[in-house]
């Protein structure tokens, strides 16, 4: 079936923001006297904020969830200092194959606008994209399917034309729940949790790659 339209993750699929991510989240619970670990973020990634505080903060009321929420993400735009980010392998060729085959190409992130903005502006590759949509507004975040719902909708494309680049498994849980494609990359690739995921012949298809200049023709994908 002919892809129409990619929706690209943002946080560890463009570019490796991981590091940084954890270390603004680090500093947040160290800030509320909260034990965190490197494996509750990995565990956590790819889900809103809204999610990870209220199971990390006992009983806080909205507001302050917001509030924290907010110094999380000023933590992390901080780190965000000139040169500090580059594109992962691969990501370059892609952006740049699917501009030149006409496929209208869309960033469904579930971080707040702002960091989305700053990421991209970092990175330099607003051009190629027709829009940046976040999740931070929906009621639930990846797995559930509404980011990539949204972004389907603001490109004028029916889900099953769509294409998802995601490098966690709530991501590639939520493009399944959506109808769509979809390709995991990075570390997720070989994880048995995405074989388990994928091994459902009546879910839509998804590709493992460990890394996206494994493949150079990326919209004859699935064909």
């Amino acid at each position: 079936m002919t892809i129409k339209a990619v929706i690209w993750d943002l946080d560890g699929t463009l570019a490796d923001s991981a590091a940084l991510h954890y270390q603004a989240w680090q500093a947040i619970m160290d800030r509320y006297g909260i034990f965190y670990t490197y494996q509750m973020f990995i565990d956590e990634f790819g889900r809103n904020n809204a999610e990870i505080l209220t199971k990390h903060f006992d009983a806080a009321d909205p507001a302050t969830i917001q509030r924290v929420s907010l110094e999380k993400e000023a933590d992390f735009r901080a780190l965000l200092t000139p040169g500090v980010l580059q594109p992962l392998p691969g990501v370059m060729a892609w952006l740049a194959h699917f501009r030149h085959q006409g496929i209208v190409q869309v960033v469904g992130s579930s971080g707040p606008m702002a960091n989305i903005a700053a990421m991209v502006r970092a990175l330099d590759i607003g051009d190629y994209f027709l829009a940046l949509v976040t999740g931070t507004h929906l009621p639930k975040g990846k797995p559930d399917p509404a980011i990539f719902l949204r972004c389907a909708a603001v490109a004028g494309v029916d889900p099953v034309h769509c294409l998802v680049i995601e490098d966690s498994i709530h991501g590639i849980e939520a493009a399944q729940r959506a109808g769509m494609r979809s390709v995991a990359v990075g570390a997720l690739a070989g994880s048995a949790a995405l074989r388990a995921l994928c091994a459902n012949p009546a879910a839509p298809p998804c590709l493992a790659l460990a890394s996206l200049d494994q493949i150079t023709t990326p919209s004859s994908l699935f064909e």
